[in-house]
């Protein structure tokens, strides 16, 4: 059965409450650790504004709105935090509130407009290894990397990460870079565990 089968055999629904959804977002900055954003981890979408609702868009530029029962647009969310671990280059975990139209799959769901509403950095490489089981060490470190791509890491995987060539052009202090984050999307911090 094809994703978008099983998407039509599952119910549509217009949400007015939030429907909470996990879902994993790559981090942009500046050098100094400041216009911290959210990034989509897929694709090359639109940053998640701060202090406003991201809206979904049709990237195809098909004239329906998204999402849509019969494509693949709209704000995605998955039901458990380790159906992410597969996710490119994820730099922030997170608890979201999906709403409008939302469509739910079998992994999860698709809504019109979202916003973040717990959040952590998580060390991408402790991540891909052990989830969110809260196994993995916090990131004590983020590296600047070109196009202002920040990658949070933990002790081990810095090491790991300059032994093989890795070097970011800046390191940034974690717990500061998890806070002013946090600070601005003026959302809670998601528990580690």
């Amino acid at each position: 059965m094809t994703r978008i089968a099983v998407e039509r055999a599952l119910p549509t629904q217009l949400s007015t409450e939030p429907i909470q959804a996990w879902r994993a977002w790559g981090l942009a900055g500046r050098r100094d650790g400041t216009n911290l954003q959210l990034r989509p981890v897929a694709g090359r979408s639109r940053s998640w504004p701060p202090d406003r609702p991201a809206e979904a868009v049709c990237k195809l530029g098909w004239f329906h709105e998204a999402p849509h029962a019969e494509c693949t647009c709209g704000l995605h969310g998955t039901h458990g935090p380790d159906l992410l671990r597969r996710t490119r280059s994820p730099a922030v975990l997170g608890r979201v509130a999906l709403w409008g139209r939302v469509i739910e799959h079998e992994l999860g769901y698709r809504g019109r407009f979202g916003y973040p509403q717990r959040i952590r950095l998580v060390c991408q490489f402790c991540f891909w290894q052990w989830g969110a089981t809260g196994l993995a060490p916090e990131p004590t470190l983020v590296g600047w990397f070109p196009r202002d791509e920040l990658v949070p890491m933990c002790d081990v995987h810095v090491e790991i990460a300059h032994r093989y060539g890795m070097r970011p052009r800046a390191l940034l202090d974690g717990p500061e870079v998890d806070q002013a984050l946090r600070a601005t999307y003026r959302v809670d911090p998601l528990p580690a565990s």
